[in-house]
């Protein structure tokens, strides 16, 4: 009885003296640092400038502004009838743009929203492979919430973590594309 008492004692010690290997990261850093989020970012704004411009187009081509004018130049001059047609004309053409520019909007919208959880989750995945690859118990993120209000220095991660992150999300960036462009036709101009 003594013997099992004290190889109970014996192995709660042994599992008490294991010691957990612990970390965090500072989410914010590594969003800011993740080079493919920045890539997306930059290649969205791209977009929404491409969709102003349609938007534009599009009350260019349906004469609103010429409408808008005429309207306000000639307002009293004619007739109660004219008038008011021009006037519906010109709350029809403005309803089916802003219905037009709320659906591109709303369709942007989802699409940027999509695309940035996917690289959270994408994010999140990641340090959940970085920690069991790298043994470690527990990874922390702290955030400006204040989840994690005071952590030594040697336990930060960040770096490590945003530099294996961009490793294994590597972006090209348009020079380095370019570069290949230029490089892939120098070859094919050799072999022939």
């Amino acid at each position: 009885m003594k013997q099992i008492a004290f190889l109970f004692i014996l192995s709660l010690g042994l599992l008490s003296c294991q010691q957990e290997k612990t970390a965090y990261v500072n989410n914010q850093e590594i969003m800011e640092g993740f080079e493919k989020l920045k890539q997306t970012e930059e290649e969205f704004s791209v977009e929404e400038e491409a969709l102003k411009a349609k938007i534009d187009g599009m009350v260019a081509e349906s004469g609103y502004q010429d409408l808008v004018q005429e309207y306000q130049s000639n307002q009293g001059k004619m007739s109660k009838a004219k008038e008011e047609e021009l006037y519906n004309e010109i709350m029809q053409i403005q309803q089916r743009l802003s219905q037009q520019q709320k659906m591109s909007n709303q369709q942007f919208q989802q699409r940027k929203s999509a695309q940035m959880d996917s690289l959270v989750n994408t994010v999140k995945d990641f340090i959940k492979t970085y920690g069991k690859e790298n043994g470690y118990t527990y990874i922390y993120g702290a955030n400006e919430s204040g989840n994690i209000l005071y952590g030594k220095e040697e336990l930060d991660i960040t770096e490590e973590v945003t530099k294996a992150l961009n490793d294994k999300y590597s972006v090209e960036t348009p020079e380095e594309q370019t570069n290949e462009a230029t490089a892939d036709t120098t070859s094919t101009e050799s072999v022939q």
